[in-house]
């Protein structure tokens, strides 16, 4: 069940869709920006006050220690940038041919996306929380 704070973009629901997909419908998490999402604890679900608790945690503390990050080439053609504290993004569009044979997102699109995961936690917003009630 996706709990939105306001109306959804269209970006915003396929990034929805992306992570939902992601985690095989098994994760809670709650979207911080267009494309990105801050993965949230299973022992939070069905308790949307601790859910959104934790993700507002979790974001601050990305904004006080600046994190190292990890890419991936998702089999959907998509890179994912993870970052510490659960807080992931996707790259807007799929990746090329190369990156996706490589299995290796271009350090420049990686680091764009980066930033759109430390914009999303410097303003600290969420937008929905997606909670499937584990």
């Amino acid at each position: 069940m996706v709990l939105p704070k306001r109306n959804l973009s269209e970006t915003e629901k396929e990034t929805i869709k992306h992570f939902k997909y992601y985690f095989d419908n098994k994760k809670c998490f709650a979207l911080i920006g267009e494309y990105v999402v801050v993965v949230l604890s299973d022992e939070n679900s069905g308790d949307m006050e601790k859910l959104e608790q934790e993700a507002l945690k979790n974001v601050s503390q990305v904004i006080k220690y600046p994190p190292d990050f990890t890419t991936y080439v998702m089999d959907d053609m998509f890179g994912l940038v993870e970052m510490n504290y659960g807080v992931c993004g996707i790259s807007s569009e799929p990746l090329s041919n190369e990156e996706v044979e490589a299995g290796k997102m271009d350090i420049s699109l990686a680091l764009m996306v980066r930033s759109l995961c430390l914009e999303a936690c410097e303003n600290g917003k969420i937008i929905a929380i997606n909670d499937e009630v584990l």
